[in-house]
């Protein structure tokens, strides 16, 4: 069996949970494979595109919301985004978390906020 790496995302100062599936896309298999092939997101899932300072929503079937986070994991902004668009380049940026529709303003998520990612090994 294969490892894969799954993360528990909270916000750094409050614990507050912001998704416990998240999928750390750090080689570039996984990058580049991204949310293809899924229907949706549950509201406990996200994926950490790592490193990344710009995504696309070409070939998805559902509308995301993406964080742009910094070195140090502070966010620079959100938006969301349907499918079929690119987002901006941010060049600060540097790494993506792509989270469902509307969780960012569910769960609060603000410029400036440091997020933090908890790591676990799980067979896949």
């Amino acid at each position: 069996m294969s490892q894969a790496n799954l993360l528990t995302v909270t916000d750094s100062m409050s614990g507050r949970i912001i998704s416990t599936k998240c999928i750390w896309a750090k080689d570039s298999w996984t990058r580049m494979v991204g949310l293809l092939g899924h229907e949706s997101l549950n509201p406990d899932e996200s994926m950490l595109i790592e490193p990344c300072k710009q995504v696309h929503t070409l070939f998805m079937r559902f509308p995301i919301d993406v964080v742009f986070l910094d070195k140090d994991n502070h966010v620079l902004e959100y938006l969301s985004m349907k499918p079929w668009r690119f987002s901006p380049l941010r060049m600060k940026a540097s790494k993506i978390l792509e989270l469902p529709l509307g969780h960012c303003e569910k769960v609060g998520i603000a410029k400036g906020q440091r997020l933090k990612f908890l790591s676990e090994k799980i067979d896949a």
